[in-house]
Formats: structure tokens, sequence, C-alpha cells
């Protein structure tokens, strides 16, 4: 082959290769927003809040000699007045997540499709992970519907609009020997990838179980307007009537934990390469990604190869080491600046997927030369 000719496809090799290096990384960091915009916004014309994206509300983590954890432990009672915007069932919503001290999700009030859903973490002395119940129509979209779940340390009662919808007697859904939950989030999970999309007019914390009949008693109280117990404000944990309706703090109307609707969407936890075994979902979006984030890489590893390999720098097999260390180089460097990109999620499975790709990029190369 002319020198000339030759020299000229080893540049545009290169210019091809650098091209697809930084389509890479534009796609892998695409938009480019570190400090997003919290879609969550104070109602106007009534109490409450409403999440209409990617948005976060929660409580301060305690501090030395200012603000007490939540101190919860069964018995307790839960009241949620909302109303949903969507059925979703891509993947699990989060309106709200109780976290213990050691950052863990013990518990989530959550929504899929019209269920609502329950989830314990780490139930002890049996070999499960987690306990969930269920409540199908539950949460309609666009309707309001006021929620309460009750506990008396053995088993769980949920009702809907003061009636009992579903009794379980043996969930209870504060791990045993959890003295304190340390924060509390709403509309979204601590990783901010479980975002809800709906309205939330009210919130009450009890520690104690209710009766059926002081769960209705409840439910007309608020519907009335009379949201505030002062006969029993001792055994509440927390009250909120989201009644502000502008700032960036939502009292506690028992006065011990705030929470803070912040103008920029920031999510508490950050995870690093989170694993597949915690972050798995059997829906087709996650398999989706799994083949995008492997074609993806296929023509940085097909393009890499083919420029190594006409500077014939090393034989196939080095060749090879030099290409895959170099795609996984790449995905680990994108996956690390997506911990900072609230949008994104800093995944295991996205560096092992691109680096399958940059493998199968290469071999199609090598395929492809080895049989001329």
């Amino acid at each position: 082959m002319d020198p000339r000719l030759l020299n000229r496809r080893k540049h545009s090799l290169a210019i091809f290769c650098l091209a697809i290096t930084l389509v890479i990384i534009l796609v892998g960091l695409w938009p480019f927003n570190f400090w997003p915009r919290n879609k969550v916004e104070w109602l106007k014309d009534r109490n409450g809040v409403h999440f209409y994206g990617r948005g976060i509300i929660y409580s301060e983590l305690p501090k030395p000699n200012t603000l007490q954890p939540f101190s919860l432990s069964i018995p307790l009672a839960i009241e949620i007045w909302l109303q949903p915007d969507a059925e979703p069932d891509s993947y699990l919503n989060r309106i709200l997540s109780l976290y213990g001290g050691e950052k863990t999700e013990d518990f989530f009030v959550g929504q899929w499709k019209s269920y609502l859903i329950l989830h314990a973490n780490v139930v002890p002395e049996t070999k499960e992970t987690y306990r969930e119940i269920s409540v199908k129509n539950a949460l309609p979209k666009g309707q309001s519907r006021f929620i309460t779940i009750t506990s008396d340390g053995k088993g769980t009662c949920i009702y809907v609009e003061g009636r009992l919808e579903k009794a379980n007697s043996d969930f209870a859904f504060i791990p045993k020997g959890r003295k304190a939950l340390y924060q509390m989030i709403l509309g979204n999970s601590p990783r901010g990838k479980d975002y809800w999309k709906g309205y939330l007019f009210g919130l009450a914390i009890y520690r104690r179980s209710l009766t059926a009949d002081r769960v209705f008693q409840h439910f007309q109280h608020w519907m009335n307007g009379k949201t505030v117990f002062l006969s029993e404000q001792k055994e509440q944990a927390a009250f909120y009537l989201f009644n502000e309706r502008v700032g960036t703090r939502i009292q506690d109307q028992i006065g011990r934990h705030d929470l803070l609707l912040l103008p920029r969407f920031t999510a508490p936890q950050k995870n690093i390469l989170m694993p597949p075994w915690k972050d798995f979902q059997f829906s087709r979006s996650y398999f989706g990604d799994m083949i995008i984030n492997v074609l993806g890489f296929i023509p940085f590893g097909f393009l890499i190869f083919a420029y190594l390999q006409s500077r014939k720098i090393a034989s196939s097999p080095y060749l090879f080491m030099i290409v895959i260390f170099l795609g996984g180089l790449l995905s680990l460097t994108i996956e690390l600046i997506q911990v900072h990109l609230p949008s994104r999620h800093s995944q295991l499975i996205d560096l092992l997927s691109n680096t399958l790709g940059t493998f199968l990029g290469a071999f199609i190369v090598h395929f492809y030369n080895s049989r001329k």
C-alpha cells in the first residue's frame, strides 16, 4: 500500500477515535447539569406541595446539641394526605422514606401503578432481606387519598379514606433493635433516582398505633380542616401542615424536625458504582440501558483496536488488553463524574456493559482481519 495512503488511513482512524471518545463523554455526562432545579413547588391556592419531576424534600440530619433523631420505634402510625399525578410502572416511586443511623433505607412508602407499597428492609431472624405488603387501587391517578399506616409492633394495618384495606399480622415496618431513624425523605429515595409525582397535603407520624375508630376520627378531622390534635401532641413524632406556601423550610408543628425544600436538587446519598445486586430491576428499561451501554462502546473498541493495529505497536493479545483497559478507564471516568450529577447514576453494571462493548468492538476487527 502507498505509504501516503497508509498515513492518511492512520490519521483518519486517529480522528475517528478522538471523535467517538468525545461523543461517548458527551452522551455519558449529558445534560451536564451539576445543580439541577428541585422540581417541587408550593401550592398557591391551598396548603401543600407539588412534586412535578425529579424533586425531593428531606429533614436535616441530626447535629450535636441541636437536632435529635426521630427516635421512632414500634408501635407507630403514619398519616399521609396525597394525590398522585401518575401510575408509574417502570420503577417503584418513593413517597416517604425513613432512614437509620447506618444510612440504610429501613422503611419506605411507595407507589407502583395504583398500588400502595410498604417496604421494610432487614427482617431479623429470617432469610429475607426485605418484606413488602401492598394495596391495589389505593393510589389512582388524579384522585386525592388519605392513607393511614399503623403498626403495633407485630402486625400492620393500612387504611384508605378511613377504611381498613389491608391487615398483616406479621409485618412490622421498623426493624427490631432500631432505636432511632435519623432522616426522613419525601418524594424520592436517598439516591434521588426513584422520584414520585403528585401532591402532598399533610403528614403526621405518631409514636403509637391507632385504633380503627381513631383512624376514622383523624380522617374526618383532616378532611374538615381540623388537623391539629392538641391532646395528642405528646404522642406525635412529627406533624406537617405544608401551610407555609413560600420559602425553603417546612415547619414541624411539634417543633422537632423541620423539612427542607431547597431550590436545587441534591440527593442525600451519593453512590459510587452501585453494584448490580443492589440496583437490579427486572424491567424493560433496565435491560434496555444495558444493551445501549454495550452497543455504545462497540465503535470505541472497534476504532481503537483498528488504530493500534495499524500502528503495529503490539501483537493481538496485548492489543486486546490495551483496548479493554482504555475502554474500562473511559467508562470508569464517566461513572465517577456521574456521582456528582444528580440526574445520572454511577452503576457498576454500566462499567461492565461498556467494557463488554469495548471487547466486542475489538473482537470484530480481529475476526475480520484474521479471515483475510
